[in-house]
């Protein structure tokens, strides 16, 4: 039988999300929680991306982690080391 603080304990470590940009390269720091966002990943929301479109791409507005952003919009990445780690995982696909 686990004792209450055992559980409470698990609760917390299954409800915990580490921000998806700490899988590459970056020099960004996090000061907030990470969220689901639209794309699947978990991101903290300094590392969220609104794209507004063009008009013309609807399909494409949303929120975007900062490494989702990079793989639709490689030009637009505001940062080199995450565009550069994206790119470098593309050309090895």
């Amino acid at each position: 039988m686990m004792n209450s603080h055992h559980e409470e304990n698990e609760k917390s470590i299954m409800t915990e999300y580490t921000c998806y940009i700490e899988q590459y390269p970056h020099r960004l720091p996090h000061n907030d929680r990470p969220e689901l966002r639209p794309c699947g990943h978990y991101a903290c929301p300094p590392h969220t991306i609104t794209y507004y479109g063009t008009g013309d791409d609807d399909e494409l507005v949303g929120d975007y982690c900062m490494v989702c952003y990079a793989r639709k919009f490689p030009g637009h990445c505001p940062d080199r080391l995450i565009l550069q780690a994206v790119l470098q995982e593309q050309a090895a696909e």
